[in-house]
Parts: structure tokens; C-alpha cells; sequence
């Protein structure tokens, strides 16, 4: 978002959030403590560690796996131990102590008077990362699983007769595998990397790459965002 605005910066900052879905009191009935060890819902339950990562043993691999990194090759045998002990990844995702916010909503108050806002869903049937892009002469929206968007362009002409904008589809076709090999975030992780190097070896940034007064600005935005939602959501000024 700082860097679609770095025309302008951030200057307030309101944001409210919670716990409200993934705490103990909204555990399946007779739900245990560790998925794969002692409950009986661990084939039924949306959230069961054994469909999330025994099921799909690649997925989120660093992190799961990290108590596997001593051994060479760790069978599926190796990650079904793990799913049994006291690893954090085998716990009930109701019945941990992670203070985590389950949902957020972030709302940024620019200088050009220009707002921002947004919406984190950790409860969502996907993952999924929706934008939604609204300028004075027309606007773009997509998500980036799809990589395909749709940008609409405000049209006065009377030729233009019943239809008030002109409508264009832009499919950049990283869809399905595609997607996985550009790895974390889309390819956002290692791009980022990439553009670290690149800069350190004065080479050419991608488009991508921000300056330091964007990151700045939206790492003053996060911070007092939680500010914000910790207190009830009261406005935070941003101060530079």
C-alpha cells in the first residue's frame, strides 16, 4: 500500500481485531489437545494437523518441519512422530496459547486525503489475497493466487451509450504450479531477496523494489496499527 501511495505518506491510523475464532471455547465437542495423539476428530475436523501437513507433507515445510532438520531424509513415519508429540504444530489450533489475532482491519488516513484499509481473514475456506485499486479515473481488482485482473476506466463518451466504463482483463497466467515454483508469498520472498542483492551490488531494482522512507511508513503503520486495536481502535497519529 506505501508503495502504490509514495506520493504521499501516511499520517493516522485506526485498526480493530481479535481472537475470534480459534480459542477454547469454540473447539469441537470432545475435541483433544493434540490432533493425531488424543482426539477422536482428527479425520473430520477442518483443522486436524493430520490433513494440514501429514496429508500435504510439503506444505510450510520450513516451519513444520523444523524439529526434523537433524535428521537425513525424514521419512513420513519420522513426520507422524512429530505430529504425536508436543510440537506446536500438533496442537489443536483452538486449544493453544498463541495470542495471534485471527482477523484485522487496518484503516490508513493519508496526507493527500487519500484512505487506505486493509482486511486480514485467517479464518478464509482459501488462501487468498485480494486487491482493489480505486482512482479518479477508473479502478483494478484481482487477486494474485488467479493473477488475473480487471481494470475498468471511467468512459464519458456518448459513444460509449449504456456502458459507463471500458472493461479490460489482464491475465498474467501465473496460475497452478506456476505459482508454487515462484515460491513463499507468490515469489514475494525471494524477489525481495533478489532486490536486496541487486541494490547492495548497484545493479538495476526491480519495479518492485521500495525506498526506505516506504518501508518506513508502512512498518509505522503496522506497529500502530496494533496500537490502535489494542485500545479499542482509536486513531493513532503517525508522528516522522
Amino acid at each position: 500500500m506505501m508503495w502504490l501511495m509514495s506520493e504521499t505518506k501516511p499520517i493516522q491510523i485506526s485498526s480493530f481485531g481479535g481472537k475470534y475464532q480459534f480459542k477454547p471455547e469454540n473447539a469441537p465437542e470432545n475435541a483433544g489437545t493434540i490432533c493425531m495423539k488424543d482426539c477422536p476428530l482428527v479425520d473430520t475436523c477442518v483443522y486436524s494437523t493430520k490433513r494440514l501437513y501429514i496429508d500435504h507433507p510439503d506444505r510450510w515445510a520450513f516451519y513444520v518441519w523444523d524439529a526434523l532438520e537433524g535428521i537425513e531424509n525424514p521419512t513420513i513415519e519420522d513426520k507422524i512422530n512429530l505430529m504425536k508429540s508436543n510440537s506446536p504444530y500438533a496442537r489443536c489450533i483452538y486449544k493453544c496459547d498463541n495470542d495471534v489475532v485471527d482477523h484485522q482491519s487496518v484503516l490508513v488516513n493519508f496526507a493527500s486525503g487519500a484512505t487506505g484499509t486493509h482486511n486480514m481473514v485467517g479464518g478464509s475456506a482459501e488462501p487468498r489475497r485480494n486487491i482493489h485499486i480505486i482512482g479518479t479515473k477508473g479502478e483494478i481488482f484481482g487477486n494474485f493466487e488467479e493473477s488475473k485482473f480487471t481494470v475498468l476506466k471511467i468512459n464519458p463518451s456518448p459513444d460509449a451509450h449504456n456502458e459507463e466504463c471500458d472493461v479490460e482483463v489482464v491475465d498474467l497466467r501465473v496460475t497452478g504450479d506456476m505459482v508454487g515454483a515462484y515460491g513463499g508469498h507468490g515469489g514475494g520472498d525471494e524477489r525481495l531477496a533478489a532486490d536486496f542483492v541487486s541494490f547492495l551490488r548497484n545493479e538495476n531494482p526491480s519495479l518492485a523494489c521500495t525506498s526506505i522512507f516506504d518501508s518506513v511508513a508502512g512498518h509505522l503503520s503496522v506497529y500502530l496499527a496494533d496500537k490502535s486495536r489494542e485500545n479499542g481502535g482509536i486513531p493513532v497519529k503517525i508522528e516522522y
